[in-house]
């Protein structure tokens, strides 16, 4: 990989085939001149420098290369890396953009702007500052004047884009031509003429399919760019292509979804109005559940939910009506989808309106309520989501159920990347009539998988929220009083001083947040409106309301005032007796290096500096006139010169190790034949590669002694809300005889006493029969099974470490990991429990309730119902050291 194709990879953070295709622009570009060489030239140069040395023919009269890319893989941020790669390597400033249509177009015109999140340039702000943006609606304010019978154009270092749609610069009612091929008074030319006339134009062409008609090539021609470059998830030819990417590879290397055909085998007898009602009730049976894991995955990661939605293909208007009055009406699945459905129509002989797709921007939003698209014919480019999970093609033809077109609008991941969760890495295209003839044809597709929903039950689930003592609401504003109060051990709140100061703190905050997000003359502010996404799920009996209110009082909830004070203690206190006081440690790894005086030996075995002559020759009469002496360069200090290169080539060393340096470098020199002046020169001319000699010595005698230090970020952690999926009939008293256990996960455990959480699940039954020891064993005080990501450790960069367990006795706490017998020797649980064990000897020396905490991993062949939690713990598995 090239120096900048690197340097633009780790800029714009480039996924590995934005990367790839870079590099293959960068080698043709490495070997070719556009603006000089011709368009033959440049194509056998693209032929042999291409993916796969493919023969390049484009079919404009410029070279243009194309990149067949997948929907979802990012050719909007190539087109950004491939601008920034012709401005920094070849010195273009000029780019024209060319969408097909308005949404495009649109899209592109917000991506240029640098505070839009998906910024086509983002990542290289500071490199190439902010680019002049013209489009079809400033383009006549473009800076030129026209004198003279000649264009002259304002010079500028800065890259200028020209974003417009091909219906904007093009009628093909009238003529072959631009609409701006007009005389402009403001420009003193017209657009086409100004644009034609740039050596650098270079042409780049989303959606690039769309534009090879007569018309519209012959429209492009005029610009007479020097190239074009070529974006496509369907390219109209195979011959410019010189890089692909295609759907199973994208599948298989985790950048999309994989598309998973779905449906029933035993469809006879059954009328088509029958298979569609089935299909339609099957897929939103799907989209139900997979409605239960995004809430339980996003609660599980801290990230904003994501709602899927379902797009449902009619074969034409009255269709769609139809199936909307199915969906839309009180009477299916008691009215759950009511208000919910949109219904986006299609003129059967024409594109869609562009108008209908603006209507789906905003589907992403959890927000927005519609969960059900209804469309006629397929959509096309300009609806891009991450949240489309299922498709039910209704009346389709087999062929084009496995369009590509189709499909790729349900590509794109919504958090990015695959998840491992096959439930959110997929894409379900539900096809009851056509199943048997697709698994035929996809068994040995590399693209699709398939599943026999006569074979596959998708049971009903819920979502169901599990808070503490206290909701989230309620725990945020307690968060935030215990914190400012200074306490570190939920043993202190008995203290009636530090009660005081922790309400003293609470109704501080509350009367802070209100002032400041409420205008004068408005209502007061309650507990809800500071955190309104923190309400409970209503529909969890688990998650606890507002403690009961005297009579007269004005609740939390719907009140205009803070909780009183006994009120907010009672809370407080009531929580802290289930609460264990567990900090939120950063564990880091720190390097001291030591520098020891070593004896330095010149391992380069000569420099040579001759001296450069200048000679002097008469062109007329072809002779040399003369030769004089040239001055030969040299440092002013060659000490200074190698001791400052040292410093910024060594991140180690800084200025307090000068005497070090200076002792190195006079070595050095020291070996370093001839006098000051010599050396001078010599340092001149080869002080990089005596710097690399001397620092290579200084690396194998240099010390470095690894340190591991804690941060205590937190005091105490107040563990939020978890959100479970559970299957119907999912909620099991925790000691109770429980028989399926490969299910165990579908499960929530209530009628907890000593733990945190009143109900509980589990990935195993050993981790339920240990929370049965917990129980039982009176010795335990209390328990807690940590959700995902709340306790904050980390056993390797960017992912964090959730043991089963946090449990505190009588005499000590523990950090309990149950695993199966075969697994306790596996190097990642081997590695989460040395970071563990680290976390408990660190917590342990500054713990406020004066308890020792100790790192168990233990097998599930030695947890038994009956033991006590003591005997259970003695049996844990030795940890080797690293």
């Amino acid at each position: 990989m090239s120096e900048i194709v690197n340097k633009i990879k780790y800029a714009m953070s480039l996924r590995t085939p934005q990367e790839e295709a870079l590099s293959y622009l960068d080698a043709i570009s490495s070997h070719c001149d556009y603006r000089r060489d011709s368009k033959d030239v440049v194509e056998a140069t693209a032929s042999e420098y291409c993916e796969k040395q493919r023969k390049v023919q484009a079919g404009f009269d410029f070279p243009s290369f194309c990149y067949a890319m997948a929907t979802g893989i990012g050719k909007t941020r190539l087109m950004g890396a491939s601008i920034y790669y012709l401005y920094k390597m070849k010195g273009y400033r000029h780019f024209f953009i060319l969408a097909p249509g308005n949404t495009i177009y649109d899209k592109l015109r917000k991506e240029s702007n640098p505070s839009h999140p998906k910024y086509i340039f983002k990542g290289l702000e500071s490199e190439m500052g902010r680019p002049k943006v013209y489009d079809g609606e400033n383009y006549d304010t473009y800076p030129l004047k026209f004198e003279q019978m000649a264009l002259r154009v304002e010079k500028t270092s800065e890259i200028q884009i020209f974003i417009f749609n091909i219906g904007k610069i093009f009628n093909s009612k009238t003529d072959t031509q631009f609409n701006f091929h007009k005389f402009k008074e403001t420009l003193g030319a017209s657009f086409a003429d100004v644009l034609a006339q740039f050596d650098d134009l270079v042409i780049c062409m989303d959606e690039a399919h769309r534009y090879y008609a007569p018309a519209s090539m012959i429209a492009i021609n005029y610009l007479k760019p020097v190239l074009g470059l070529e974006f496509t998830a369907t390219p109209k030819t195979t011959s410019n292509i010189i890089y692909a990417y295609d759907l199973a590879r994208g599948a298989v290397e985790g950048y999309l979804k994989v598309p998973v055909v779905m449906g029933r085998s035993n469809m006879a007898g059954y009328n088509q109005d029958d298979i569609e009602e089935m299909k339609i009730r099957d897929g939103l049976t799907l989209h139900e559940h997979r409605k239960s894991v995004l809430r339980e995955y996003c609660s599980d990661n801290n990230l904003n939910y994501v709602k899927p939605i379902v797009l449902i293909a009619c074969k034409d208007t009255d269709h769609a009506k139809k199936i909307r009055a199915l969906i839309d009406s009180d009477d299916f699945q008691s009215g759950k989808y009511k208000g919910k459905v949109i219904e986006i129509h299609s003129k059967q002989t024409g594109e869609e309106s562009e108008e209908n797709i603006r209507l789906l921007l905003s589907i992403e939003s959890a927000s927005n309520p519609i969960e059900i698209v209804l469309h006629v014919y397929k959509l096309k480019e300009g609806w891009d989501v991450n949240n489309l999970f299922t498709i039910i093609p209704l009346n389709a033809a087999k062929s084009d159920i496995l369009a590509m077109q189709t499909i790729g609008r349900g590509l794109r991941l919504p958090f990015g990347e695959q998840t491992g969760n096959e439930d959110l890495d997929s894409l379900d295209i539900v096809a009851h009539d056509h199943y048997r003839e697709l698994v035929d044809e996809i068994k040995s597709s590399d693209i699709f998988h398939y599943r026999d929903l006569d074979k596959t039950i998708v049971e009903p689930s819920e979502s169901v929220g599990v808070s503490a003592i206290v909701d989230d609401g309620q725990l945020s504003l307690m968060d935030f009083a215990i914190t400012a109060s200074g306490v570190k051990s939920f043993a202190e709140v008995s203290n009636p001083k530090t009660q005081l100061e922790i309400y003293q703190e609470y109704v501080k905050n509350f009367m802070a947040v209100q002032k400041k997000d409420k205008p004068e003359g408005a209502n007061q502010m309650t507990l809800f409106d500071l955190h309104p996404e923190m309400i409970s799920d209503d529909s969890s009996e688990y998650a606890a309301s507002a403690p009961e209110q005297p009579q007269g009082s004005t609740s939390a909830k719907s009140g205009k005032q803070p909780l009183s004070k006994d009120e907010f203690l009672k809370a407080v206190s009531e929580y802290s007796a289930k609460a264990i006081s567990v900090p939120k440690i950063l564990v880091q790894t720190t390097s001291k290096v030591k520098f020891n005086r070593f004896e330095v030996k010149r391992t380069i075995d000569d420099f040579e500096v001759a001296m450069a002559k200048i000679e002097r020759f008469d062109a007329i009469n072809q002779q040399l006139l003369s030769v004089v002496d040239a001055q030969i360069l040299e440092v002013n200090d060659a000490m200074n010169t190698l001791a400052c290169m040292l410093l910024d080539t060594i991140s180690e060393l800084s200025y307090d190790d000068a005497d070090f340096v200076i002792d190195v470098v006079e070595q050095y020199l020291v070996q370093i034949p001839g006098d000051e002046e010599n050396k001078r020169r010599i340092i001149r001319r080869y002080a990089s590669l005596i710097v690399s000699d001397i620092r290579k010595q200084i690396y194998v005698h240099m010390d470095r002694k690894t340190n591991i230090v804690h941060i205590i970020q937190k005091d105490l952690i107040l563990f939020r809300k978890f959100v479970k999926n559970v299957k119907e009939d999912g909620k099991v008293k925790f000691d109770k005889p429980f028989s399926d256990k490969s299910n165990i996960k579908k499960y929530l455990f209530t009628g907890y006493k000593k733990s945190y959480y009143p109900a509980n699940a589990f990935d195993s039954d050993p981790e339920r029969l240990f929370s049965i020891i917990l129980e039982e064993d009176p010795d335990v005080v209390r328990w807690i099974k940590p959700p995902l990501n709340q306790l904050g450790l980390f056993w390797k960069a960017g992912q964090q470490y959730n043991p089963d367990f946090l449990v505190e006795t009588t005499t000590g706490k523990y950090m309990v990991e149950v695993k199966a017998a075969n697994e306790v020797t596996q190097e990642d649980v081997v590695s989460k429990a040395r970071e563990g064990i680290r976390w408990c000897e660190f917590a342990s020396t500054d713990d406020p309730d004066h308890k020792k905490w100790e790192y168990k991993l233990i097998s599930d062949n030695n947890i038994h119902v009956g033991n006590t939690c003591k005997y259970t713990l003695g049996t844990s598995h030795k940890v080797s050291e690293e």
